[in-house]
């Protein structure tokens, strides 16, 4: 029994100073955080360090012990004539937490953000606010197109394809990789995945298929000034992979609004 409050008293004490130490790291899970959706996806990261690190440490307090408490000691003879002891109540209580941990693990929707995601992106459908934004995938580029605005294609002043966002307003992503679609045609495109580092989001543009991707700038800043701040293909496309990148620029909603009248009369050639 005095083994057992030991064991419990050393585990607690440890626990906690691991856990200070995994909350001081979980912040810094991302480099940098500029989206409503990376910041839950730090927390969420945050929480699951915070849960198995009391798990981590009793896993190596038991071996550690197992291999001082039941060690061959100077003067003994020969093997133990018991070699495995089956404790029930051990093997119950260790298989009731497991079970307990990983539903927890599964129901919290902070575990992985998936249910917030879900339901964000539902009220994103219903927002009168939201901005929508074309994405083409093509080897190896990118481009974007402001349906709402007519903006066909957004290019900067060198006539790279470039992305604009107002901080703070919820953006919905329609993702489509270059192609008819028909899995025949000669130009139809590979697989590539729509990547902004400071916003926390990965999602893979397929052939043929429509995706989305929901996310909310919350930091006004671009690629010039933090390199997570650009769209990046995270999905291995051919050899002009690794440069298959556009710069991206969060805006206040004035300099957006500026923007897209700068892009209507390079459009129209004015």
């Amino acid at each position: 029994m005095g083994d057992f409050w030991g064991f419990g008293i050393i585990w607690v004490v440890l626990s906690v100073i691991a856990d200070w130490i995994a909350s001081i790291v979980g912040r810094h899970f991302y480099v940098f955080t500029a989206s409503v959706q990376a910041q839950e996806g730090q927390a969420a990261a945050s929480f699951l360090l915070m849960t198995v690190v009391p798990i981590f440490v009793f896993v190596v307090m038991m071996l550690f012990y197992a291999l001082f408490r039941f060690r061959r000691r100077k003067g003994d003879t020969g093997s133990s004539t018991s070699q495995v002891k089956f404790n029930k109540a051990y093997v119950g209580l260790w298989v009731t937490l497991s079970l307990v941990v990983n539903l927890f693990l599964f129901v919290h929707p902070t575990a992985s953000a998936m249910q917030v995601y879900w339901q964000e992106g539902q009220a994103y459908n219903k927002s009168s606010n939201e901005l929508i934004v074309d994405v083409t995938a093509q080897q190896w580029g990118w481009s974007f197109s402001y349906p709402q605005y007519g903006i066909q294609e957004s290019v900067d002043s060198n006539g790279n394809d470039v992305l604009y966002l107002p901080v703070d307003r919820p953006v919905k992503f329609v993702l489509n990789s270059y192609g008819d679609g028909d899995g025949l045609s000669e130009q139809i495109d590979v697989i590539h995945s729509f990547w902004i580092p400071a916003f926390g989001m990965k999602t893979d543009v397929i052939p043929g298929e429509t995706r989305y991707e929901y996310i909310t700038p919350t930091v006004i800043s671009d690629t010039q000034q933090n390199g997570m701040m650009r769209v990046q293909c995270a999905e291995v496309c051919g050899p002009g992979h690794p440069y298959m990148e556009s710069n991206l620029h969060v805006v206040s909603q004035s300099n957006f609004a500026s923007w897209v009248q700068q892009q209507l009369k390079l459009q129209s050639g004015s």
